[in-house]
């Protein structure tokens, strides 16, 4: 992630191993979560969700263009900082696009459906993830909900997701 050069991607400047660990030294962004500001204020109005949409879409580019894949994007991992720029942080489950593999990782709510299905991750399941982020950011609630991942993966078999117009019916449909 340190080849990442990007506004609104956490800066890592480098990283090192000890004890079989490894440690990133990287920016210290000052600022709270989105789910925060999501959780406390209440949602974001249209124009901020669709201000940060767009600048977290330049950032997720930048990350595929580097040949990363994020795999767990959400509201937790994203910083506003006290400048009100939204920073993507905590690439713990990413990967490089050549590596991917199917396995279950990320934040289950956030998931693309062919993840809880067992297909590998990929840019198209950073973007869906992205797209609930937003979904989530506008509305407090997420398109499909279950109580187990096992769930979830049924539900998204099943076509049972709530549109943004159900939770939200005050954003408006250009959103």
């Amino acid at each position: 992630i340190a080849r990442v050069r990007h506004p609104h991607v956490v800066h890592v400047y480098g990283a090192e191993r000890h004890e079989e660990r490894i440690g990133l030294w990287m920016e210290l962004v000052r600022g709270r979560s989105l789910d925060e500001i999501v959780r406390v204020d209440g949602p974001l109005t249209p124009v901020a969700a669709a201000a940060t949409g767009a600048d977290l879409s330049g950032a997720v580019a930048a990350v595929h263009a580097a040949g990363l894949l994020h795999r767990d994007i959400k509201a937790q991992n994203v910083i506003q900082d006290e400048g009100g720029r939204s920073v993507l942080m905590d690439f713990g489950t990413g990967e490089e696009m050549g590596a991917a593999r199917a396995r279950l990782a990320g934040t289950p709510l956030y998931l693309a459906p062919e993840v809880l299905a067992g297909a590998p991750a990929s840019v198209a399941s950073d973007v869906y993830s992205l797209g609930v982020l937003l979904f989530y950011a506008v509305s407090g609630a997420f398109p499909v909900q279950a109580a187990s991942v096992e769930g979830l993966a049924a539900a998204h078999q099943a076509g049972e997701h709530r549109s943004l117009r159900e939770v939200a019916p005050g954003v408006p449909a250009a959103f």
